[in-house]
């Protein structure tokens, strides 16, 4: 018997950090629900509640634009 190949979701969400503005996150999921609950939390607060929801940070790059960094994420898909 073969054991099923594991199946991943990914999310890939970027942190803006602006002069005068406090934060922008962009969050690039299929989980549209997921942006909307994740827009105006800060990083420590995202980074938590994805955490409670399963999520686990992969990687952490610096963006193209200036001030940017971009958080990786992934968890086994649900059954």
């Amino acid at each position: 018997m073969s054991n099923p190949i594991q199946q991943w979701q990914y999310i890939v969400i970027q942190e803006t950090i602006f002069p005068l503005n406090p934060l922008r996150i962009t969050v690039e999921s299929e989980d549209r629900e997921l942006a909307e609950v994740l827009q105006g939390k800060s990083v420590v607060e995202t980074l938590n509640y994805l955490g409670e929801q399963g999520w686990e940070l992969v990687s952490v790059h610096s963006g193209i634009e200036k001030n940017t960094q971009v958080f990786y994420f992934k968890r086994p898909k649900p059954d």
